[in-house]
């Protein structure tokens, strides 16, 4: 892979950095099978031996997995030979053991493995915590990826008011199963003039800053459709970050360099960067910086309103980001046509998670 690029967006001074237009790259978004990496992972700590599952996630690449590590045993395929038993919580502290079982069972285990208990912490902990794992670290390859993707980002002066405008959502299922609608609004009005909502496995489990290949393949497949039934449809919301990301490739970049069509990502909390409330506004909204370049600005109607935190994914400035969404705010949290992504893909999700309980 490319050495990591630093993001390329609007300096705090306002200028717009301008690039030749080329032809849209190709990425390959697959992602590995996590679960099955984990396991793999699991069975190489041997017996009278504990982990962590922070150094669970640091063995797959990325300590912010540490939650989904935690998460997994709960309900994974268990068996008597399983070793999820010797997953400690950091400091050895031992934490739960599966959903429905109790940690009594967990210490058991451990004890019957000559691993010492004492009040739920495992004794000598420092000494036989194991850390050696042999592993591709396979979620450090995404965050190359993401660091390759932010290169190809190209933020452009955007001077049209297109006819419609497209929203894309996604939502989650009980089952995981993802979700994702398109909304399709008439600008100059906010009445819906077309909708789909498509159902996918999601490639990956939720990790933070990751959403940049969990949602994708979802928003490719209604973007098809929707390009299909509007060819001039020139400009899609994404809920999520764009540019505003610890790596400048949200979902709302990610999505907009494969698609090479104008994305603004919009967000309804603060992943990172800094809000620079001495700096003059864009158009009448904080900006927002990371690493001393401003990416996003903060939205909202008036102080009171929720805050939406608005940044470019592709093809247009922060400037622009923010005068389209507020042309698209009639009255909702989100612009009108994030607002009937949102709804349209929760009540199919909600609906799925019912028909899974019948």
């Amino acid at each position: 892979m490319t050495r990591p690029q630093k993001i390329r967006g609007t300096k705090l001074n306002g200028g717009v950095v301008r690039t030749k237009r080329a032809a849209p790259p190709l990425f390959d978004l697959r992602v590995p099978d996590l679960e099955a990496e984990l396991i793999r992972l699991l069975a190489q700590v041997p017996a009278g031996r504990v982990t962590t599952y922070g150094d669970l996630a640091d063995a797959l690449g990325l300590r912010a997995a540490a939650r989904w590590v935690g998460e997994f045993p709960r309900d994974h395929e268990h068996s008597a030979a399983c070793p999820c038993h010797r997953v400690v919580r950091k400091g050895g502290e031992l934490g739960l053991y599966l959903r429905d079982r109790n940690p009594v069972e967990k210490a058991d285990k451990l004890e019957s493995e000559s691993v010492g208990i004492a009040n739920g912490v495992v004794e000598q902990f420092d000494e036989i915590v194991f850390r050696g794992f042999e592993s591709e670290r396979p979620l450090a390859g995404l965050v190359e990826l993401q660091h390759e993707i932010a290169g190809h980002v190209r933020l452009e002066e955007y001077e049209d008011t297109p006819a419609v405008v497209a929203g894309l959502d996604v939502s989650y299922a009980r089952d995981g199963a993802a979700v994702g609608a398109c909304a399709v609004v008439e600008t100059h009005s906010g009445s819906l003039v077309w909708s789909a909502t498509r159902l996918q496995n999601a490639p990956l489990p939720y990790i933070p800053s990751l959403l940049t290949f969990r949602e994708p393949p979802v928003l490719l497949t209604l973007f098809n459709e929707a390009r299909q039934k509007f060819p001039e449809l020139n400009l899609f919301l994404v809920d999520g970050n764009g540019i505003l990301h610890p790596r400048g490739a949200g979902v709302a970049a990610c999505f907009g360099v494969v698609a090479d069509v104008p994305t603004i990502g919009v967000a309804k909390s603060l992943l990172c960067g800094r809000l620079e409330e001495h700096m003059p506004p864009i158009e009448g909204c904080v900006p927002i910086s990371v690493e001393g370049m401003t990416v996003g600005a903060v939205f909202e109607r008036h102080p009171n309103a929720h805050r939406l935190y608005v940044s470019p994914g592709q093809r247009i400035d922060v400037a622009a980001a923010i005068r389209m969404t507020r042309l698209l705010d009639f009255g909702h949290r989100l612009p009108e046509p994030l607002y009937w992504a949102d709804r349209l893909s929760r009540a199919e999700a909600r609906a799925l998670s019912a028909d899974s309980h019948l």
